[in-house]
């Protein structure tokens, strides 16, 4: 029987969610987080979450985002293509990105994005590759995705003159001055495919209100009383950590901030029990791949992003 694809339905949800935490093994993500996003869908984009079914079983599983940016131009992303693994040499992989594009270009979309990884980033990376490439994308760029075993952590670094450390927690209050930090730093992340940064409105629903951000492992780090730099993490809340933003405000960069803001969150998240950690960098993001190795993330595998024009 050949799967049928369509959009998702709120009781494909926990089959989904084995597929990609299966699919993506350097992802953290969580049963609770998918469904509250489906209930809760991001207001600044529009998300067609797409499953292929054979019978009963969930198969198949791509995300299908259109973007508009500030001038109008409407964008396209496919993106968490994910298989079963009985279904991995058959063409559900092209039928996956081939209806993501219909249902792109449906909407509008003039730009296209999507990526596949090698295998130990994404299961089944190569065959969306493959794909991709018979569709006419073009690769644009590449980025590094970076595993550590937390039991391997090295110790911290001394902590930088008048630094203090507070928990993202401890800002719910206020958390305005973090997004400052967030939207600087992403403002300076090489890449050519950037969407621009989310409002602050937006950025409290997908970042601060969202299940799987954990605001106890995320930290900043204060000099004289007033956040200058950030380390902040998604996580499933029992093994796994992802890194969301590592980054400091312009004025202070260059003094081992952010290293040692990232450093002491790894070693909290290793008191509270958690056994891996993932991170992603840009190919010619340096400094940032140089913090990386410092504190120990060894390469997992490449994901590379390609883009067609319509």
């Amino acid at each position: 029987m050949t799967p049928q694809i369509r959009p998702v339905r709120k009781d494909d949800l926990s089959q989904s969610f084995t597929l990609i935490r299966n699919g993506f093994p350097a992802v953290a993500v969580t049963e609770e987080h998918m469904r509250w996003r489906f209930d809760h869908p991001r207001p600044d984009v529009d998300d067609t979450r797409l499953v292929a079914v054979d019978g009963d079983r969930v198969v198949g599983h791509m995300i299908s985002r259109v973007h508009t940016d500030e001038d109008g131009t409407r964008k396209g992303n496919s993106f968490y293509g994910a298989l079963a693994e009985e279904h991995r040499d058959t063409d559900l992989a092209a039928r996956l990105l081939e209806a993501s594009e219909a249902n792109l270009t449906e909407k509008g979309a003039a730009f296209l994005r999507t990526s596949a990884a090698q295998e130990g980033v994404q299961a089944a990376g190569e065959h969306f590759r493959e794909a991709i490439l018979a569709r006419g994308y073009e690769l644009v760029e590449s980025h590094h995705v970076l595993g550590m075993e937390l039991s391997r952590l090295p110790d911290p670094p001394q902590a930088p003159a008048g630094a203090e450390l507070r928990r993202w927690s401890e800002f719910a209050d206020d958390p305005r001055p973090l997004y400052e930090i967030d939207k600087a730093a992403d403002a300076d992340e090489p890449g050519e495919t950037a969407e621009d940064f989310l409002s602050y409105e937006f950025w409290l629903d997908s970042v601060w209100h969202n299940p799987m951000f954990d605001l106890e492992l995320s930290l900043a780090l204060l000099l004289d009383g007033a956040p200058v730099a950030i380390s902040c993490y998604s996580s499933d809340h029992d093994s796994r950590m992802e890194s969301a933003m590592t980054g400091t405000l312009r004025e202070y960069r260059n003094r081992g901030l952010a290293g040692y803001t990232k450093h002491m969150a790894l070693h909290r998240a290793r008191e509270r029990g958690f056994t891996h950690a993932y991170t992603g960098n840009h190919e010619t993001n340096k400094p940032m791949l140089a913090i990386n190795n410092r504190i120990g993330y060894s390469l997992v595998g490449t994901e590379n992003t390609y883009v067609k024009r319509l």
